[in-house]
């Protein structure tokens, strides 16, 4: 069962407590029937203190996002307030960094007066006993998402807030902020919002590296079996199907079994019944592999994150930027009918 999220807007979190300017906190208790999965706002700073323990952004339970001195250096960063034994990191991105305590951060050349749209996403799931926190930004000129790092903990922990405190070196607005629910709709925060995010196909800034990565990665694993490549998928024939090759627009049937190449956990499979459903409405990865296996056969897919579920988080079980490998058997296929 997802549980439902507690939001706090802040002005300024200080590393061991909440700090923020006059009439600048905003909390928000959110009932269980909303179902909340994730929280966006945009944020502008207007007045940057320049401390290197500052961190102006938003906060989703303990989870914090947003616009930081790190060491000197303009960053964003996305941490918790648990204790980093506490936490499991999933997921980076591109040239992200572990800081000195429980989260990341990112190296970036934020603006004063200029907006950025944050998200932090979550999932959760009841039978693993575990919730997955992912921090993003929108990069205004590449207008492109970039993910930060995304962390796991044990569910069943109470998310409570910590001290708070005034501080006046910083100033930021924050607008058009949104929560997403559990059924994919958005309910907005602000009365001035009128349309919501847009975050279906999440654009990934680091998409051609994450592409390498995956890539070596693939290769450090070592996979001996011969195995063949196209378009962000490796692909290896278990059993030579005695049928057609699939279509990308059949509808198939299929027994399927999936699961992740780092660690070879099982996050979905079918059991005594196979699943039947439009090979269209499937992950790339999917369109790409089974267009090479024959009715009959069976095939086993490494597919690359971008040819996945990419930066997105879309289950406690399945990380963004997660290499999925599936064994898939054929049954069978039907041709999609003319209208």
């Amino acid at each position: 069962m997802k549980h439902s999220l507690t939001f706090l807007l802040l002005n300024l979190f200080c590393f061991g407590a909440f700090c923020q300017n006059n009439n600048s906190k905003n909390l928000y208790s959110i009932p269980d029937s909303i179902k909340a999965v994730a929280y966006y706002a945009e944020i502008k700073m207007t007045k940057s203190g320049k401390s290197k323990k500052e961190i102006t952004g938003i906060s989703a339970d303990k989870a914090v996002l947003g616009l930081a001195y790190y060491k000197e250096q303009k960053v964003i960063i996305f941490k918790s307030g648990y204790f980093h034994s506490i936490l499991k990191f999933m997921s980076y991105g591109i040239d992200v960094h572990y800081t000195d305590g429980s989260g990341c951060f990112w190296n970036y050349e934020w603006k004063e007066n200029e907006t950025y749209p944050l998200l932090i996403s979550t999932a959760s799931d009841s039978a693993t006993n575990k919730t997955l926190y992912s921090g993003y930004i929108f990069l205004p000129h590449e207008k492109k998402w970039k993910l930060i790092t995304t962390f796991s903990y044990d569910s069943t922990f109470s998310i409570k807030f910590t001290g708070n405190k005034i501080h006046k070196k910083s100033a930021a607005t924050f607008s058009n902020r949104w929560l997403l629910r559990s059924n994919g709709a958005w309910k907005a925060l602000d009365s001035q919002a009128i349309n919501p995010p847009l975050l279906r196909h999440m654009s990934n800034i680091d998409s051609i590296a994450q592409q390498k990565a995956d890539e070596d990665l693939y290769g450090y694993h070592r996979i001996k079996d011969s195995t063949t490549y196209q378009d962000g998928v490796f692909y290896q024939s278990l059993k030579e199907g005695t049928g057609r090759l699939i279509k990308v627009t059949d509808t198939v049937t299929v027994h399927y079994k999936g699961s992740l190449l780092i660690d070879n956990s099982v996050f979905d499979q079918t059991k005594q019944k196979p699943a039947t459903f439009p090979l269209e409405r499937l992950i790339k990865g999917w369109q790409i592999g089974l267009s090479h296996c024959r009715i009959g056969g069976k095939i086993r897919l490494y597919i690359c994150s971008g040819s996945a579920y990419g930066i997105r988080t879309r289950s406690a079980t399945i990380p963004p930027n997660s290499i999925l490998v599936f064994d898939v058997e054929v049954l069978d296929a039907k041709e999609k009918i003319p209208k």
